[in-house]
């Protein structure tokens, strides 16, 4: 009876853990970034293990202390099986997640004064003030959604620029505004509406989606050369949020000689803008590289492909939360300062060394441009370093410490348009090949002055690119793709 009772409970845990160990095949095969020699390992040990605890479990050669034995080791094997399973798929998940969906979320408002005494859309008696550079269907289908919520027929007054629009709302020639939130930061920037947020209020709020007219130029990411437009924008949370591209790199791999190249670009470029005429952007108008950011992230990328003559494969957009997020998941991170400078920002003092930081840190440093004669370039400068040690970390085996935490951080952090397949190729070529990666770092400089900017609709500060260096940065991305070293200045 004994024996036979043994035996049921045997073949229940040998079932379970064959069952188990086909799932992490399975999982590990769909998940294509084992290499096959590692792959390889794994089918044969778990094999080997499987049909060993089935000796130990059924054997009839097999006393009852090593079958107690064969059983505990069949349950922790279980466990452990159950453990990968999760692994593996938290990793696809986080492939997933960060892989763009080709949505984009808009947010328009209903802001009037804060003392006002209007609370809801239906108490305006005066024509919602809208700015010129609001394309045509944007209103329609505000107008269409305040017509199914509220039952009421708005009529809009176009101004001439956002500032003109924003003027005419604090002189009570308009008692509300449609405001585009993506905008909101542009008008903090000015001087005398800082207070905004504090001087107005929202009454009503239409969000919307739009499909992201994504052009990925594919190439084969193990073999050939590409460039990523690493794209940052100025604000918290949702990535999907539409906000200016305060961050703006360039990052050329040549997964060959294990070069990369990052290239950082000043938020106040003074450029062309260049994108697709259904985004609602000015083609050929001037303005910052920031605002470009006000109309998709592929709205930036055509224009700097525009400026620097080369094609840019492939998107990544990250924002605020995102660095925190990273550099914590990856237990922090070595940031290499002893070329740059020392300055204290946020009760964060920032030494001329080499320095460990967490996520807050990294942040605080890579946004800080006050405290240095270049400004923004310097910032840019210390943006760089905060990446490379971000892929240091992120390719060194240290980061299987915080696997978990890691596969979470970045399903929330990241967007980008590499395909899930080409993300895991790459992963799977650094497991097979090992290896660290030279990391060169360049910025390209200009001339600081004021000029008028489309989307704000006034004059601003702008830098007048310096061609040269453009240049020079053309130079040292065409090197690396050709298998050349990479520029360090």
């Amino acid at each position: 009876m004994k024996k036979s009772r043994w035996k049921t409970v045997g073949w229940y845990l040998f079932l379970l853990l064959f069952v188990l160990s086909l799932a992490a095949l399975a999982q590990a095969l769909m998940l294509g970034v084992l290499p096959m020699k590692y792959l390889a390992v794994v089918v044969a040990g778990v094999a080997v293990m499987d049909l060993f605890l089935y000796f130990m479990l059924n054997s009839r050669r097999v006393n009852r202390v090593n079958r107690v034995l064969g059983s505990i080791l069949a349950l922790l094997l279980c466990a452990a099986l159950v453990v990968g399973n999760l692994y593996v798929f938290k990793t696809n998940s986080a492939f997933d997640a960060i892989t763009h969906d080709g949505q984009q979320r808009h947010e328009l408002s209903v802001v009037v004064k804060v003392n006002s005494q209007i609370d809801a859309i239906q108490q305006i008696s005066t024509p919602i003030a809208v700015t010129s550079s609001m394309d045509e269907s944007r209103i329609t289908g505000f107008k269409e959604n305040v017509k199914e919520k509220a039952d009421l027929d708005v009529e809009v007054e176009t101004c001439d620029s956002l500032m003109d629009m924003v003027k005419a709302l604090y002189d009570d020639q308009n008692e509300a505004i449609l405001l585009d939130e993506s905008y909101r930061s542009l008008i903090n920037d000015e001087e005398e509406y800082q207070n905004f947020d504090n001087e107005t209020k929202v009454i009503y709020t239409y969000v919307y989606y739009t499909e992201d007219k994504t052009s990925t130029k594919n190439v084969d990411v193990t073999n050939d050369s590409f460039t990523v437009l690493v794209s940052g924008i100025d604000t918290y949370g949702s990535i999907t949020t539409i906000s200016r591209s305060d961050v703006n790199m360039l990052v050329t791999v040549n997964p060959n000689t294990k070069n990369i190249q990052l290239v950082s670009i000043p938020r106040d470029f003074y450029v062309e803008t260049d994108c697709d005429a259904s985004y609602g952007c000015g083609i050929g108008e001037m303005d910052k590289l920031t605002h470009t950011g006000l109309h998709g992230v592929q709205t930036t990328k055509a224009t700097l492909e525009k400026l620097f003559g080369i094609d840019i494969n492939y998107t990544l957009r990250v924002n605020f939360s995102s660095v925190e997020n990273i550099v914590n998941a990856l237990g922090g991170i070595t940031v290499d300062n002893t070329d740059g400078y020392a300055f204290s920002i946020g009760g964060y003092d920032f030494t001329q060394s080499v320095m460990e930081l967490n996520g807050e840190q990294a942040l605080a440093f890579s946004r800080e441009r006050h405290s240095f004669a270049e400004g923004d370039r310097e910032r840019g400068r210390n943006q760089m370093r905060v990446i490379r040690g971000m892929i240091n970390k992120a390719t060194s085996p240290a980061v299987l410490t915080n696997y978990m935490s890691f596969l979470d951080a970045i399903s929330d952090s990241f967007e980008t348009d590499m395909s899930t397949s080409e993300m895991k190729a790459l992963i799977q070529m650094q497991l097979d090949e090992g290896g660290s990666w030279n990391i060169g770092s360049i910025s390209v400089n200009g001339t600081g002055g004021s000029d008028y900017c489309y989307e704000l609709g006034n004059y601003a500060y702008v830098m007048y690119p310096d061609m040269d260096t453009v240049n020079a940065a053309v130079t040292a991305i065409e090197n690396v793709i050709n298998g050349g070293e990479v520029t360090n200045g």
